[in-house]
């Protein structure tokens, strides 16, 4: 039995210090060896806090800094993809903890009560992206890494499996992934160094409070800590070895990290110091569980407050973080009125670019079959990644059609909008929309993992003012092929690849302004294939566009004899290049 207990007592201290609770030194040497000029101008730092905390720091000034947040998803099972609500809780820890709101404050000692600091440091996640755009503050990759390591940082780049950073000067930099080595995180902490690498990882057990996040890490004082280092906090035992400085007046002179929770007091006078109180080591930068953290000191406030003036200023100019969309405004493309979602509109009043737009210049017919090249109609392209193209290697009966890249396009929850020419209806009494498309899964439907990317269809009846979804299909109800799978960049094969729809819009006649655009919603699974987008007053537009420059192979009437025209009710039978038949009904 004792053996047993003393195995088990083995096995519970190796699986606690098996997890490294912070690589950030780790991180820094390894930065330091790549960027000789990083290593040199690191070493400024404490010299350069010092003389600008004596020049400019007024610990009497009440000033809130807010610092816009993008989180980075990279994601390879399901489990590691983690919840929006996972992030907004990891968010309210990091507000909590900085604002000294956390509920577990009053567990601090009260020799330390005194030096207990609300930073005015608050966090919110981004809602205008780098191109001026509305945003979420979460991007979502799926990657086919099954992990990521500190030594290739490689989540951090979106040609080896993550995704690039968002401009490190406007915003903190957040990725969450599943960290190889038993790391729960680590940062840059900052210098006049443009540092590319620059940001925080954490892994996805370890971030919030809810969902994956895994005890005694389960209070995502991970993140508290790393951002700590990120606005230029050493380790509360500082980077010199035992007792060394972590360049903090008020924090007591610490001989080495702590784990677990201690009793309090622990270690005093380990230093050879006064300190009876001993080790501070509920402070977000030690090594304690996360349910034992509950503090900054007022030292660390203004070291940190520094770190952001000196070397992360631009976070003070910008206010990315608005709970509002940007004010609309509108381009004039292509005969519609289009709201680019950054305010930088060339017209602020819609009716004012209705009328220098001319919406609703054309009428129907309108037919479409990417045969001459891609039409001028309008593509928005929010992240300036891949988007709707032409392709010349597939098509619904030739050889072009229009695509996006899904397979390579790994910004999960991106929309790239076609949108075409405003039309006037009000002297039509119906209209159809009729258009091909082909579409393939990469991932088994049938696994653990089901993602698919999304095809919507929208219309306006305000020339693009406003929009209202009519169409949407995603997964197998997207899919044309069989088997549904494929795993690898697809392309249509043959006509036997593609689906035909037609959409009865004849209740939107009466409009002199309509438009339509077709949406799709990246998820990072396979390419999505448009073809003979017609819009006209008959269901037949597309079959009977189709029926041009083929050959008929034969004719019959419903009784069965062979007809050499199509002057009345007929089964049509036509062949197109790759011998595939198809029957159409005339009415």
């Amino acid at each position: 039995m004792k053996s047993y207990l003393l195995i088990l007592g083995l096995f519970l201290s190796f699986n606690i210090f098996s997890q490294q609770r912070c690589s950030t030194d780790e991180h820094v040497n390894i930065i330091k060896e790549k960027y000789p000029q990083y290593k040199e101008l690191r070493k400024n730092t404490n010299i350069e806090t010092a003389k600008w905390l004596k020049k400019y720091y007024n610990k009497n000034q009440k000033t809130i800094i807010t610092i816009p947040v993008v989180v980075h998803v990279v994601w390879n099972t399901s489990q590691e993809n983690i919840s929006d609500q996972q992030i907004f809780s990891q968010i309210d820890v990091l507000n909590a903890d900085f604002r000294r709101t956390n509920i577990d404050a009053i567990m601090t000692p009260s020799v330390w009560t005194n030096v207990a600091a609300d930073t005015e440091i608050e966090f919110c996640l981004a809602t205008v992206d780098p191109n001026g755009a509305f945003t979420s503050g979460i991007t979502r990759t799926q990657t086919s890494q099954t992990s990521f390591s500190i030594q290739t940082d490689n989540m951090k780049s979106s040609t080896n499996g993550g995704i690039n950073p968002w401009d490190q000067d406007d915003y903190l930099n957040i990725w969450v992934c599943d960290l190889s080595g038993g790391i729960l995180g680590y940062a840059t902490p900052p210098s006049s160094f443009n540092n590319p690498e620059d940001g925080v990882v954490i892994g996805y057990k370890y971030f919030g409070t809810q969902g994956t996040v895994q005890s005694p890490y389960n209070k995502g004082r991970t993140a508290t800590h790393e951002v700590g280092h990120w606005l230029n906090l050493d380790h509360i035992w500082g980077n010199g070895g035992n007792c060394g400085n972590d360049n903090i007046n008020d924090t007591p002179t610490q001989e080495e990290e702590n784990y677990s929770c201690p009793a309090f007091p622990h270690n005093a006078n380990s230093c050879g110091t006064s300190n009876s109180a001993g080790d501070m080591f509920m402070n977000y930068m030690d090594y304690t569980n996360d349910g034992c953290m509950n503090l900054f000191t007022l030292g660390q406030k203004a070291r940190m407050t520094a770190a952001i003036n000196q070397y992360r200023s631009n976070l003070l100019n910008h206010n990315l973080c608005s709970n509002t969309p940007p004010i609309p405004s509108w381009n004039c493309i292509n005969g519609n009125c289009v709201d680019p979602l950054n305010g930088n509109g060339n017209y602020s009043d819609l009716n004012t670019c209705q009328v220098s737009c001319f919406c609703a210049s054309g009428t129907p017919p309108l037919v479409e079959n990417f045969q001459s090249g891609l039409p001028n109609w309008t593509i928005i392209n929010n992240d300036g990644n891949d988007t709707w193209e032409l392709t010349n290697s597939a098509g619904y009966n030739s050889n072009s059609s229009i695509y996006i890249n899904n397979a390579e396009y790994s910004a999960n929850g991106e929309y790239d909008d076609l949108v075409l020419p405003t039309l006037d209806l009000t002297s039509f009494s119906s209209i159809y929309l009729t258009f091909d498309h082909a579409y393939s899964l990469w991932t088994n439907p049938s696994s653990n993992q089901s993602w698919s990317d999304t095809l919507q269809i929208y219309i306006s009846e305000d020339c693009g003012n406003s929009w209202q979804i009519i169409w949407e299909k995603a997964g197998l109800n997207l899919v044309t092929t069989s088997p549904s799978y494929n795993g690898f960049s697809w392309t249509p094969n043959n006509n036997n690849d593609w689906d035909s729809n037609t959409l009865d819009l004849s209740n939107f006649t009466n409009q002199d302004d309509f438009a339509i655009k077709f949406r799709n919603i990246n998820q990072y699974e396979n390419n999505l294939f448009l073809d003979n987008i017609n819009l006209s007053e008959n269901n037949t537009s597309v079959l009977d566009n189709q029926i041009i420059n083929k050959k008929i192979v034969k004719v019959i009437d419903v009784l069965g004899r062979t007809h050499s025209n199509l002057t009345y009710g007929i089964y049509l039978y036509i062949y197109d290049d790759n011998t595939t038949e198809k029957k159409i009904i005339f009415k």
